[in-house]
């Protein structure tokens, strides 16, 4: 593909039935191309937010303590 990198995102789908079972269905729901540059910063910008996550927050900890008027 020239150099370019294709992301797909899918989701998967239960559709019930009549008779009491589901139909388990995928669809495509986004597409990116791009750059090998582009793919990086988008794992970079992915696994930055992950890291984010994992950090206990501070503020929580000082709004837990905190009364109410």
């Amino acid at each position: 593909m020239n150099g370019a990198i294709e992301v797909e995102l899918a989701t998967r789908i239960l559709v019930p039935k009549p008779d009491g079972s589901t139909e388990v269905k995928f669809l495509s729901s986004g597409r990116i191309r791009c750059s090998r540059n582009a793919a990086t910063n988008l794992r970079n910008g992915l696994d930055a937010a992950l890291k984010m996550l994992e950090q206990p927050e501070a503020s929580t900890v000082a709004v837990a303590g905190s009364r109410l008027n």
